[in-house]
């Protein structure tokens, strides 16, 4: 596909990793993380390069389950797992 010039079978890279199960029709899903801090300066570069016409920014929206709501905020503020997943399965 010329997407990068990385060998995956030199670094032993699992093609599988891009592959979703439920989505045999279509091509693999890949996509980049970039830090948040630099964000701005990643999108002006890629409308310089490309045109702004050719950027878009796109976003995607999750839910998670009450439980996973919970856990995670109490792991966020420093709460034990344990205390947390308690309070989660009231």
């Amino acid at each position: 596909m010329n997407i990068t010039n990385v060998d995956p079978l030199k670094y032993n890279l699992l093609f599988e990793r891009f592959l979703t199960s439920g989505r045999t029709s279509s091509p693999p899903d890949i996509d980049l993380d970039f830090n948040d801090r630099r964000r701005d300066e990643v999108i002006e570069y890629v409308a310089q390069k490309y045109g702004k016409d050719k950027v878009a920014q796109i976003i995607t929206f999750g839910t998670m389950a009450a439980r996973a709501v919970i856990r995670d905020v109490g792991r966020a503020l420093s709460y034990s797992y344990s205390f947390c997943d308690r309070i989660a399965k009231m």
